[in-house]
């Protein structure tokens, strides 16, 4: 039975000030898209991708693209998340410390992270834990 794959890619070079641009990034997410249209299309399954660059990748687009693009997948199906960008480290809430040993959360420097009361984007925002906020069925996020 074919699939849908849904994938949300998202990919950050040009940071504004302070932020240091990076050189690569959407880039890679242009290579990774080509690269799963053409295996995902060889298996049968449908590819339906949300692809966000550089300015259009706020934190509050990157949680609506989960909230309203990975959600759509059904029990069958696959959601997919790829970063390509900036990442840091944040102290972890205490709720969190049994998952966070270092008690520091991984996150996602988001193109809008340094703005006044916009916050980088938390591993444990995306967690199973934390994944009823996000109104996805089942989910699981590695991060490399």
């Amino acid at each position: 039975m074919a699939r849908n794959v849904y994938a949300l890619l998202v990919g950050i070079d040009s940071y504004p000030s302070p932020i240091r641009s990076l050189h690569g990034c959407a880039n890679d997410i242009l290579h990774i898209e080509i690269l799963l249209e053409e295996r995902i299309a060889a298996s049968g399954d449908t590819f339906r991708p949300k692809v966000l660059i550089n300015s259009v990748a706020t934190r509050q687009a990157i949680i609506d693209g989960f909230r309203q693009h990975l959600r759509q997948a059904g029990a069958e199906d696959v959601a997919l998340f790829y970063y390509s960008g900036h990442g840091s480290q944040q102290n972890s809430p205490p709720e969190f410390w049994h998952l966070e040993p270092d008690r520091l959360d991984e996150t996602l420097v988001c193109y809008d992270s340094r703005e006044p009361r916009t916050k980088r984007l938390a591993q444990n925002s995306l967690s199973p834990k934390a994944r009823s906020r996000l109104t996805l069925k089942a989910f699981s996020i590695n991060w490399v």
